[in-house]
């Protein structure tokens, strides 16, 4: 979650470039009553305390533009489509998911999920830190490890229908009801259509968003945990057997723009300029600019004011701030630029975005 920090920067309105709107049926709201918020990815909070792992269930239109921040984190990410579709990009390469569909993001990639269409996505998404489970070093160094370091695998598309994307499946759901239970009382809070049964249990759960303390739950998650390692062990084996490599990611181009990422998440509360974002990379501002046309589908300049408008819209729904400190505290000069961008990006105005995440 973004600081309440001091701090000031400027940035010309000629940096600022337009972005095409997307028509969000009903206002944007963080997930703060489900999980982890877009801003600061690698920033996790988890959910269960011994094993580190963090599960959200979210709607793709709780997110600006319905579209996550382009991140990183170290941990294993497993998302599933609950009703809907929406797209998966990861290192360059973008994946449509289908209702059933999951898909698994290896560690350190960069990634994140939107939608080309508008449709609504209903998903669940569980991270869980491969580093801090608490497993045997020796478990660790001949299972776990030869997955983080498999650069030819750097994500996987799975389902029920076959024996490994089952088990994946059969994990993804017992760690969402170890910690939801019957929580969405079939439906997410947003939605008025029934998800699969096969998501919820039969108690009920009291809080939305809770950790997972009982010893049982968190059980749950390191067994899940074995089982996932095992799908995702033989995936890499039946792929290493049939001499087929997913992805042909460029790790030097991954490394640059996940450097520049940080550089921008750590500082887009301060003044941050092309020359800047591009010497983080280690290379020149044309690559830089390329980098993120291709990578992530922005401009660098309208990255650093996406991370902006998601820290202000944090900033507008958790604190009683005047809506001009924010837009100091989050990098604007000027409480005018804030207002524009962050409607380009929001749709809606700073002030009636505070209003509507009251109501």
């Amino acid at each position: 979650m973004v600081n309440d920090m001091a701090c000031d920067m400027t940035v010309t309105q000629a940096e600022s470039a337009a972005t095409g709107g997307l028509n969000v049926s009903r206002a944007c709201m963080p997930i703060t009553g489900w999980g982890r918020l877009p801003n600061g990815a690698e920033m996790v909070q988890y959910d269960a305390p011994m094993f580190f792992s963090f599960t959200e269930h979210s709607l793709l239109s709780q997110y600006p533009n319905m579209r996550a921040e382009c991140h990183w984190h170290i941990d294993f990410e497993f998302t599933y489509i609950m009703r809907g579709h929406m797209w998966y990009f990861v290192n360059g390469e973008s994946v449509r998911l289908e209702e059933g569909q999951g898909i698994f993001v290896n560690s350190r990639q960069l990634h994140y999920g939107f939608t080309k269409d508008n449709a609504e996505c209903e998903f669940s998404c569980t991270l869980l830190n491969p580093t801090r489970m608490g497993v045997p070093n020796a478990v660790y160094e001949r299972f776990i490890a030869p997955i983080l370091t498999d650069s030819s695998m750097p994500y996987i598309v799975f389902d029920a229908d076959s024996e490994y994307g089952n088990a994946l499946v059969d994990s993804v759901r017992r760690i969402h009801r170890a910690k939801f239970g019957c929580s969405t009382c079939n439906e997410h809070p947003a939605l008025s259509g029934p998800v699969s049964s096969e998501f919820v249990s039969s108690e009920p759960v009291d809080m939305l968003y809770r950790t997972l303390w009982s010893d049982s739950e968190s059980l749950t998650v390191l067994s899940c945990f074995y089982a996932m390692v095992r799908a995702l062990t033989a995936f890499a084996e039946e792929r290493e057997g049939e001499g087929s490599r997913v992805g042909g990611v460029d790790e030097a181009k991954i490394a640059a723009l996940r450097s520049m990422i940080d550089y921008v998440q750590q500082h887009y509360h301060q003044r941050v300029t092309l020359a800047q974002i591009a010497a983080a990379g280690c290379v020149g501002r044309t690559q830089c600019a390329v980098l993120f046309h291709d990578m992530v589908g922005q401009s660098p300049i309208e990255f650093v004011n996406d991370v902006r408008v998601r820290a202000g819209a944090e900033l507008l729904a958790t604190t009683q701030l005047p809506v001009a400190e924010i837009a100091v505290r989050v990098g604007f000069s000027r409480s005018s630029f804030f207002a524009r961008v962050f409607q380009r990006y929001m749709h809606v105005t700073p002030s009636a975005y505070r209003r509507s995440m009251r109501r």
